[in-house]
């Protein structure tokens, strides 16, 4: 048996969802939009994934007013058999409205492929992490390159970056019998050979009655195969062939179909500022052998971003041409053996929201203090801390509206943002946390200052 980590990370609409654990449920009206991250292929190798999946309730980690933006995230373990391979997702709706001309909304699809059989190099491989805030902002008319952090805690391994796509599902074409693929490759040399790689389309031929006779119109010659008892211009049903020259009469079975109409009725959550109207999720085919696997959504490449977008090397390279515009994008980060290697061992969703915003009255970026660094603490114990942000623009022109964070710690705790008393550009928050005993080793902190 193998011990797993899912870690889930979403971002929400704020105050619309409520900032607590077990988002969503946790809103007002939500209690009954928990679900489970579903196997959708390869099933019959997901380990006994099936029999005991995880759900997508995360808890809250921070929130902004002024971004309006509530991000949560929870990481939940799962037991599963050694060498299973399969894919989990989670569909839901909607996006907010996203484009230009404006699309309304879009259902979500998010795919994880999770894989436990042994690398070429005899472990089990670790997936790569992807930490994208949401939402991305661009300047309207100015390319902006976001770039996407990734990491990867088995050394050496390729990371790369694609866009998510929707691969439809297939059946498998009927194969044709090894001695019907004997043939005579030369009149003059008698050699035979099974083709056993090709395939030949089987042209199926119309079912006669018993004893070769032909159905003609509503009856059929005698002995023809009896579809009534007893036959009606018949003397006699022998077996499955009438006795009488006079034919049998084909018999039209009806059907009766009783159709349930269900009426279903929408709720709208409104509040003073947001108005949610959830999307309908599409329909999705069944297929025997393989089933689709939609990573995308409704927000498969390009249909969402502006064109000219592009994606190389985990940088996205945006150019917003319109103001107080949103778009999504969906990509995957793939993990492989090396860079020759064609094959992914995992592959994690990404997916995010960009704002196209007006020309704002100072674009230089401010300075976090420290802007890297590592704090020793020890468990048990608490420990408070600063960390401090320089604004670089007039303070009468711009000013730091808030303090993300984009990568939080278990336990930790953030204060509102404050100003400092002694320069008008500087402001802080206070982060307070007290070790577990579980949490030994290395930790990640990582914010985001905006400003206005």
């Amino acid at each position: 048996m193998v011990v797993i980590s899912i870690i889930q990370s979403y971002s929400w609409s704020y105050p619309t969802m409520k900032c607590a654990n077990n988002v969503p449920i946790s809103t007002s009206g939500r209690s009954g939009t928990n679900t489970n991250l579903t196997c959708v292929v390869d099933c019959s190798t997901d380990g006994g994934y099936s029999v005991n999946p995880v759900n997508i309730l995360t808890d809250c980690v921070s929130a902004s007013s002024s971004l309006g933006m509530m991000t949560s995230e929870r990481s939940v373990n799962a037991t599963l058999l050694a060498g299973a391979h399969f894919y989990i997702s989670y569909r839901g709706s909607a996006w907010r409205a996203v484009d230009s001309p404006q699309q309304n909304n879009l259902y979500w699809s998010i795919v994880c492929f999770i894989d436990l059989r042994l690398r070429p190099d005899g472990i089990i491989n670790t997936p790569p992490e992807a930490n994208v805030v949401s939402p991305q902002y661009a300047i309207v008319n100015r390319t902006t390159q976001i770039q996407i952090p990734v990491s990867d805690v088995n050394a050496g391994d390729d990371l790369r970056c694609r866009w998510s796509v929707y691969v439809p599902g297939h059946r498998r074409r009927r194969q044709s019998n090894a001695e019907e693929n004997l043939y005579d490759q030369s009149a003059h040399h008698m050699y035979r050979k099974i083709r056993a790689d090709e395939e030949i389309p089987h042209i199926r031929k119309k079912r006669t009655c018993g004893g070769g006779n032909t159905c003609y119109g509503s009856t059929c010659d005698n002995n023809c195969c009896c579809t009534s008892t007893p036959c009606l211009s018949a003397p006699s049903c022998i077996g499955q062939n009438c006795g009488s020259s006079s034919g049998c009469p084909i018999v039209t079975t009806s059907t009766t179909s009783t159709t349930t109409t269900t009426t279903t009725t929408t709720t709208t959550a409104q509040n003073t500022t947001t108005l949610e109207t959830p999307g309908t999720l599409p329909i999705t085919s069944s297929y025997p052998v393989r089933q689709a696997i939609d990573e995308c959504g409704g927000i498969c490449y390009p249909n969402t971003v502006p064109n000219g977008t592009t994606l190389s090397n985990c940088t996205l390279t945006f150019t917003g041409l319109i103001p107080n515009t949103w778009y999504a994008v969906s990509i995957q980060v793939e993990d492989f053996i090396d860079s020759t290697s064609m094959t992914p061992m995992s592959s994690v969703p990404v997916q995010f929201l960009i704002y196209v915003m007006p020309t704002p009255n100072c674009s230089i970026t401010p300075i976090i203090i420290p802007l890297n660094g590592c704090l020793e603490v020890t468990a048990g114990v608490m420990k408070s801390f600063n960390i401090f942000v320089i604004n670089r623009c007039n303070p009468f022109l711009s000013n730091v509206s808030d303090i993300i964070v984009s990568a939080g710690i278990t336990g930790m705790e953030v204060s509102n943002i404050t100003q400092s008393s002694a320069n008008a550009s500087l402001v802080y928050v206070t982060f307070t946390w007290t070790p577990q005993i579980n949490q030994l080793g290395q930790q990640q902190l990582c914010i985001i200052a905006f400003t206005e």
